[in-house]
């Protein structure tokens, strides 16, 4: 069964619906994956033509993000490395999948691939790190409905 993944939180970069600056990220659940599509635009233009770097990474950051979250563990990126394999040609819709490789305790260990039709873009593997949702709460701003539902590391960890 597919289902959409709401915004983390309508200002959000990489998803952010309310957000003019948002990467534009569209993404959905298929079984145990994350299902993006992306497409960008001049504002994310790095060499002539082609997606900047750090906008593929912040995909990518955003993505494999949305592995936790599916999850409905508070999460926050440890670390996230990116193996570009091939331009990302601006105004190409780009498709993009993220699944949980593994767990241990508190790590969880994520990798996705980028893809234009069959040609791989990108490739990445990151380590997120369940926390407390104190550790957003600390911020003042107030949480997504949904996150509030999760409950804190402590009870995730069993």
């Amino acid at each position: 069964m597919t289902r959409a993944v709401p915004a983390h939180h309508p200002n959000c970069f990489g998803c952010g619906v309310e957000n003019p600056s948002s990467m534009g990220l569209r993404m959905r659940i298929d079984g145990g994956r994350v299902m993006g599509a992306i497409r960008f635009a001049a504002h994310h233009e790095g060499g002539p033509g082609l997606a900047h770097g750090g906008a593929v990474s912040a995909v990518f950051d955003d993505l494999l993000g949305a592995v936790p979250s599916a999850l409905h563990l508070p999460a926050v990126t440890a670390s996230l490395t990116v193996e570009f394999r091939s331009p990302a040609v601006l105004g190409a819709e780009l498709s993009a999948e993220a699944h949980l490789e593994r767990r241990v305790g508190r790590k969880l260990y994520t990798r996705g691939t980028m893809h234009d039709g069959p040609t791989l873009v990108a490739e990445a593997h990151a380590l997120f790190l369940v926390v407390d949702l104190d550790h957003f709460r600390q911020t003042g701003q107030p949480l997504p409905d949904a996150w509030t539902r999760w409950g804190n590391a402590s009870e995730h960890l069993g």
